[in-house]
Formats: structure tokens, C-alpha cells, sequence
């Protein structure tokens, strides 16, 4: 810096220099010789003048004048004229020399003015240029700062740079184009190379995306492309850029940046499976799947063409997840899933809802016999037994189907539709599919009305247990009781357990409702027996729900000990239809529950299988003989002779007899004819609270005579 200020003024005094050798200052100044050599000028100039004056004068005189007083005179005043004279080229002289002098004074002191004027402006001249220097040095260390932290930022960004000729289609590209391609900037020299990197589906939307910028239909050019990569795969790429124009408006250069945006695109991809897919089975999510049914419904409008939507819900899926866990539900939808979409046809759309809710999508269906044969198909893979980690998974699925347009128009009310009518194939067996009609829409309804208010009951306190007395009718006593779950809803009214009971069951609310009938027995039957009150056992009802659970047997341990109640007052009863669906596991189950000290007995017997053979296997203590033989018993001898056979076969191999069911006095006394000897039915009672069983029956235990 120092050493180019030192040039500037090596530059300043250069021009100062020059500017007075223009100026011949020696014609201006006299030295100590030259006033020698002016003074030796006039003094021989005075010297001739006097020289010629005496040497000729004397001699011009003496020819002219002989006289000596004349000459004399003469003589007198020749040394006058000749001091006159002498002393007016005296006068001349040193007059011209002044006059000339004063000349040369005016001259050098204007020029000395000039050079000093000049000098100072040279001085300005070079405090300006100093300045001047001191600003571009700040202005290039600006640019030096600037150009650092663009190429930077540029490296930071990751941006490959690019300018193309628009004549000559040649394109320069900043190095970073190799670590964004793959390719080295020699390779693509021109814009038909480029091209070339752009994968197929994607060269449309590039040409369409610079032509418009050439155009002038766009202010920037911006385009999102797939190339393919040298060195395997493909690349994201942003190209972003602006034309230079000519003063017509042509574009003849462009230039912009080039932006590997794979891993952008990566991320909205991932973030777009998310949002539309189902993240265990990969499939479809709700979302994704009303967007495409609704979709369907405006390419529909002008057309006839129709769709149905299939609802597709697992059975048992719940027992499955609490008897073999959460790892093994999950493996068994992910296995469910691929069934589905190996079952359907190729232009079908299935989505996974939530839980063990599936959708399928039947896109332009010719007739109902297409969707039949759709469904069967679903229902048999669905129906096969699944190996998932060296375990036999059995499953079923109900399917409820609704079609476009006939069923609905829009996709809520298919969606609804579909629901009721998957409901309705679940209520009727499940492992079914059916078809949307309106008649369904209020069974449906009415079902879930029911569960939504089950699943506020026992926190409300709306269920109660009723007791039904169980009579021995040989010593006229009450032998026990059966406890009957009842429900006055506060927003539905009192309902029946036929109806209330099996909608507990579908929807798994009927665990936490049995272990609450069970303590709440329990309690009661404490309370009784603190207070003295004979009877032999109450029975309370399992359902299938509760006998498939694992935890079954956990829980009933539990609830014993929390209750602190005696087993031996404690009776269970099962179904013959619950017990037949595994019979092995069953026996075993049920052994452990007698291990306990529990009495058993089979209810509605007779409804079922009624196969004897299998009731020496069982761990019971009581059969029960459903009410609809004990109906026509006074009327069909055929009944009377299966109930009387019943009895003394139950009687034979160890078993209590129950006859369920019984309004009349004859019935009681066939019956006791054929060595029946307990009743429960409503000539003794109907199901009454608590409260009132004690009055009536507990405080007495005394039998109003029948006979």
C-alpha cells in the first residue's frame, strides 16, 4: 500500500517536472559571471567608444584646425561631447539592460506564479488521486470480501453456476456441476447434452418450463427435474436462472444455479407416505383413500359409471391381539393386507383405516355378481389359516358392501353405508358380506346407540344384578340363585340382555362388564352370608368372550381375593355352543376353575350339540335343561321323554339337575315325577333386585306349597 502511495507522487512530481521544463528559467536568472560579463560589455564598449573617439578626433581636428587656441577650445569641448556622449551610451546602455531586465522579471515572476499555481494543483491533483486510490482500495477489498463470501455461500448452498449461450447453445457450468450429476462440465457442452441427463416422463415439463421463460411468459426460469445420475440412480435437481435480452427483447444468454434437491424430494416423499400411507402395512391410509373415492365420484358425474366400496372389518381380531399380543396382531395385518391386494383386481384401490378396518375400492363394476365373486374370494383367503412366527392364526372378516350411485353420491354417505352394512354382516355371524339397503340403517343405528351407551353404563352406574331363585323342590327351600345382569340406560330406557348383551360382546366391552358383574356378586353374596342366609351357591353367566381370553383365569383369582369370597358359594355357568368351539382347551379351563373349589354348571343344555358322550369328560357339577323343552313337556310326549331321559342320565353320572324355565304348577309336578328335584323359573320368581330377594325369600327361605 505504502509502496503504490510512493508511485503517486514519484507520478505528481513527474508532471511537476514536466510542466517547468516548458519555462527556460536560466533566460531569467543571472548569475555572478554573467554581472562580470555585463559590466566587462559596458566597460569595452566605453572603452571603444572612447578609443575611436580620441584616436580619431585628435587627427580629424589637427587636419582641420592649424590654430592651438582654437584646438584648444575645441579640445574643451570635445571632453565634454565626449563625456556627453559617453555618458548617453552609458545611459542607453544600461537603460536597455534595465528595461530588459524588468522584461525578464515580470516574465519569471508570472511564470514562478504559473508553476506555483501549477504545483498546487498538482498537489490537489494528487491528494484527489490518493483519495480516489483509497476509495477503489476499499471498494476492491469490498469485492475481495463479497466474492469470499459469495463463493462460500455458493459452496455452502451447494449451487452449481451456469450460463448459456442462446446463438451458439454453448453452456458453461461451475464445478460443482460434477458433484450434482455425476458428469464432468466437458461432457455437457451443450443443451441437446443436458437433455440427455433428463429421465423421459420428465423432459416434457423442462422443455415447457424453459421455453416459457424464453418466452418472456415467465419473469424466472424455474424447473424441478429427475436425471439421471452418472454413477447409478437418479437425482433431483432445481434449476432456477434469468435471460439476458437485447434491446428487442431476445433472449441471448441465460444464467442461473443448479440445486440438488434430492434429499428435499426424499423428504416429501417420506412426509407424503406418512400423511397418505398406512405406516405397518404400506398400504393406502383413510385419508388417501376418500381423496381418491371422491375423485372418482366427479369423473363419475358424466358418465355411467358405477363403484362400490367394500368395508372390510376382522372378526376376533382383539381375542387375537390379547392372546398372542401386539407383535403377532401387527404381523397378522400386514399378512391380512397382502392377501387383499393379491385377492382384488388390478384396477381396485384398497386402503387399511385404522384398527382392523379395510377399504377396498371397486372401480367401473359391470354388475352385482362381480362384487359377489370379489367378496367370496376375500371371505375364503381371509377364512385360510395364517403361520406367523411358527403360529397358526385363524381369522375372519365380515364385508359390508354399498355401491355408486344407486346406494349414494357423495363419499360420506357411502362410507357410512359400507360401515352398516359390514355391521350388518357381523351381526348376522360374521365371516359374511352384505349388501348396503335402506332397512339397515336403523338396526345399525340402534346398535350403536347401544354401544356408546354401554361404554358409559358402568361408570354412570346404570347396570344392576338381579337374582333369579333357584328351588329345591323336594325339601321345599331355596337351594341358590342365578344373577342376571340388567341395564336401565339414561338415555335409552331400560333394555333387554338379549339385545344389549351380544353388542357387549362384539365390541369387547363384555371383559370389564363380567369382571364387574362377578365382584359385584361376589360382594353381595358376602353381605347375605354375613348376615346368616342359607343357600348353596349363586350362579353368574360367562360368555365366550371372557372364557377365550388368557387372562381369564388371572382375573378370576383376582377378583376372589380382592372380595375375599368363599368358592364353594360360587357357581359359574357355560354355554354347550361355548364349550364346543375348543373343546380340549375348554376341560382344561374349566378344571382348573373346579381346582379352585368353584361349582360349574352347563347351561342350555339341549340347544346345542346335546351329545352325552362328552358330558362324562366334563368338569361340572350342574346341568341346566333349557326352558324350550321344558315347554311342551306336559303336551309333546316325545319332549317329556328326552327331558325325563336327560335327568336320569345326568342323575347316573354324578350331576344336579336345573330345570330352567318352568310358569306351571304341572310342569313342576312332571318334573319332580321324574326325580327333578330343583326348579327355576317364573311360577316361583321372576329375576328381582337384591333388596326385594331378601324380603321375599332370603329372611324366611320358606316355599309357598305348589302341590
Amino acid at each position: 500500500m505504502n509502496g503504490e502511495k510512493d508511485d503517486l507522487s514519484n507520478i505528481t512530481r513527474s508532471k511537476l517536472s514536466d510542466k517547468a521544463e516548458g519555462i527556460n528559467i536560466d533566460s531569467f536568472y543571472v548569475d555572478d559571471a554573467g554581472l562580470k560579463y555585463v559590466a566587462a560589455k559596458v566597460s569595452m564598449i566605453y572603452a571603444i567608444i572612447g578609443g575611436v573617439w580620441i584616436l580619431f578626433s585628435d587627427r580629424i581636428l589637427n587636419k582641420l584646425i592649424e590654430s592651438r587656441e582654437l584646438m584648444a577650445q575645441i579640445q574643451i569641448v570635445k571632453g565634454w561631447a565626449y563625456v556627453l556622449i559617453s555618458s548617453m551610451v552609458l545611459y542607453l546602455l544600461i537603460s536597455e539592460y534595465t528595461k530588459r531586465s524588468k522584461i525578464w522579471s515580470n516574465q519569471l515572476k508570472a511564470n514562478y506564479e504559473e508553476i506555483q499555481a501549477t504545483y498546487e494543483q498538482l498537489i490537489a491533483a494528487e491528494e484527489e488521486l490518493r483519495a480516489q486510490y483509497d476509495e477503489l482500495h476499499e471498494k476492491q477489498e469490498i469485492i475481495e470480501k463479497s466474492e469470499e463470501r459469495y463463493k462460500l455461500a455458493l459452496e455452502g448452498a451447494n449451487d452449481a453456476i451456469w450460463e448459456i449461450d442462446l446463438i451458439t447453445k454453448k453452456i458453461f457450468y461451475s464445478d460443482k456441476f460434477r458433484d450434482i450429476t455425476g458428469y464432468d462440465v466437458s461432457e455437457i457442452t451443450n443443451l441437446e447434452d443436458l437433455m440427455e441427463l433428463v429421465v423421459e416422463e420428465d423432459k416434457e415439463t423442462a422443455v415447457f418450463d424453459f421455453k416459457n421463460h424464453i418466452e418472456g411468459k415467465t419473469l424466472h426460469y424455474q424447473s424441478n427435474i429427475k436425471i439421471v445420475f452418472n454413477g447409478g440412480g437418479h437425482r433431483w435437481i432445481l434449476i432456477r436462472g434469468k435471460c439476458m435480452r437485447d434491446k428487442k427483447g431476445v433472449a441471448t444468454k441465460m444464467s442461473g444455479s443448479v440445486t440438488d434437491v434430492s434429499s428435499q424430494k426424499n423428504s416429501e416423499a417420506e412426509i407424503t407416505k406418512l400423511q397418505y400411507y398406512d405406516a405397518l402395512t404400506e398400504i393406502p391410509n383413510r385419508k388417501l383413500f376418500i381423496a381418491t373415492l371422491e375423485n372418482e365420484i366427479i369423473m363419475a358425474r358424466n358418465s355411467e359409471d358405477k363403484h362400490a366400496v367394500l368395508f372390510i372389518d376382522l372378526d376376533n381380531f382383539k381375542e387375537i391381539n390379547d392372546t398372542l399380543g401386539h407383535d403377532y396382531g401387527d404381523k397378522l395385518l400386514k399378512a391380512v393386507a397382502i392377501t387383499l391386494r393379491e385377492s382384488i383386481r388390478e384396477n381396485d384401490f384398497i386402503s387399511r383405516v385404522g384398527g382392523d378396518e379395510f377399504f377396498i375400492l371397486m372401480r367401473n363394476i359391470k354388475d352385482c355378481a362381480e362384487i359377489t365373486s370379489i367378496c367370496e374370494k376375500l371371505l375364503f383367503a381371509l377364512n385360510y389359516e395364517l403361520n406367523i412366527d411358527g403360529k397358526h392364526v385363524y381369522t375372519s372378516a365380515s364385508v359390508g358392501i354399498t355401491i355408486f350411485p344407486e346406494d349414494a353420491i357423495e363419499s360420506s354417505s357411502l362410507l357410512i353405508n359400507a360401515d352398516t352394512a359390514m355391521y350388518s354382516a357381523k351381526y348376522s355371524g360374521k365371516a359374511k358380506y352384505s349388501f348396503f339397503n335402506k332397512s339397515m340403517s336403523d338396526i345399525v343405528l340402534r346398535r350403536a346407540q347401544i354401544e356408546k351407551g354401554l361404554r358409559n353404563a358402568l361408570k354412570n352406574n346404570e347396570l344392576e344384578i338381579y337374582y333369579q331363585p333357584q328351588i329345591d323342590i323336594i325339601n321345599n327351600r331355596v337351594k341358590g340363585f342365578e344373577a342376571l345382569l340388567r341395564w336401565n340406560s339414561r338415555e335409552l330406557g331400560s333394555l333387554s340382555p338379549v339385545e344389549f348383551i351380544p353388542v357387549a360382546e362384539q365390541c369387547g366391552l363384555i371383559i370389564p362388564i363380567g369382571d364387574w358383574i362377578m365382584k359385584t356378586v361376589y360382594l353381595q353374596n358376602n353381605i347375605w352370608k354375613s348376615k346368616g342366609y342359607e343357600y348353596d351357591t349363586i350362579a353368574i353367566n360367562l360368555s365366550a368372550i371372557q372364557l377365550e381370553s388368557d387372562k381369564f383365569g388371572d382375573t378370576l383369582k383376582r377378583i376372589l381375593e380382592e372380595t375375599k369370597t368363599n368358592t364353594k358359594f360360587v357357581e359359574l355357568e357355560i354355554t354347550e355352543s361355548i364349550l364346543m368351539k375348543d373343546l380340549g382347551k375348554s376341560i382344561k379351563l374349566l378344571t382348573e376353575i373346579r381346582d379352585l373349589g368353584i361349582n360349574i354348571a352347563l347351561d342350555d343344555f339341549g340347544t346345542g350339540y346335546s351329545s352325552l358322550s362328552y358330558l362324562k369328560q366334563l368338569p361340572i357339577n350342574t346341568l341346566k335343561i333349557d326352558k324350550s323343552f321344558i315347554d311342551n313337556i306336559s303336551t309333546n310326549s316325545r319332549e317329556k321323554a328326552i327331558v325325563d331321559g336327560i335327568i336320569q342320565l345326568a342323575q347316573k353320572i354324578g350331576l344336579d339337575v336345573i330345570a330352567e324355565g318352568v310358569e306351571t304348577k304341572e310342569q313342576i309336578q312332571l318334573l319332580k315325577q321324574m326325580g327333578c328335584n330343583q326348579i327355576q323359573g317364573y311360577y316361583f320368581s321372576k329375576p328381582l333386585p337384591a333388596d326385594e330377594i331378601e324380603e321375599k325369600f332370603l329372611k324366611t327361605n320358606v316355599i309357598e306349597n305348589y302341590e
